[in-house]
């Protein structure tokens, strides 16, 4: 048994770092494909927070939707790790152990059971995928700020997927895995 793992404070550091190639990704598709449809689909986003008479209080619903929506997100994005490990475990939801890692801010789903590389890759990516680049790519092809919002920030929160997806695939994809109950990482299990 095998332990391969990056220990949390680096993972946010390289999160940090993989972070800026996305932004500036985003950024410069975004300059190329801005036009009159970005610039109504903004108009509609905020026409559809203007709800109170007074200013400050729209202005505060426009800081706080956003955030919201990452909230979510979030929560919906280890939701959908959940789903795909109680997929291809035996003992489906029994598997699956949801939590919170206060000190770094990081929520979590884990595996209590061993799972193939290729399946642990596709739990790892899985949320990139459903909320990370088929809403970019909906946004971009339909003028759509708030589905490029969801996609930018999704693909932004899956930097650590994305990590550990390097992981696996730096050990090869011809073992079995065991999340590692405390640490951005696994256990091969041969």
């Amino acid at each position: 048994m095998k332990e391969v793992f990056i220990d949390s404070k680096k993972v946010q550091v390289l999160g940090m770092l993989i972070s800026v190639p996305i932004v500036l990704f985003f950024l410069f598709v975004l300059y190329f494909t801005w036009n009159q449809g970005f610039a109504d689909s903004l108009k509609a986003v905020k026409q559809t927070l203007q709800l109170f008479v007074n200013k400050k209080l729209n202005v505060l619903l426009i800081l706080l939707v956003p955030n919201l929506i990452i909230c979510v997100g979030i929560i919906v994005h280890e939701i959908i790790h959940g789903i795909f490990m109680a997929l291809f475990s035996k003992e489906g939801w029994q598997s699956v152990k949801f939590g919170f890692i206060k000190k770094y801010l990081m929520p979590f789903a884990n595996c209590t059971e061993p799972l193939e590389s290729k399946k642990m890759l596709v739990v790892a990516l899985a949320p990139f995928f459903i909320l990370g680049l088929l809403p970019s790519i909906y946004g971009f092809l339909y003028n759509n700020l708030t589905f490029l919002f969801i996609g930018f920030s999704m693909t932004l929160g899956a930097v650590g997927d994305f990590i550990y997806a390097y992981l696996i695939f730096k050990v090869g994809l011809n073992h079995k895995l065991l999340d590692h109950k405390s640490k951005v990482g696994f256990m091969i299990i041969d």
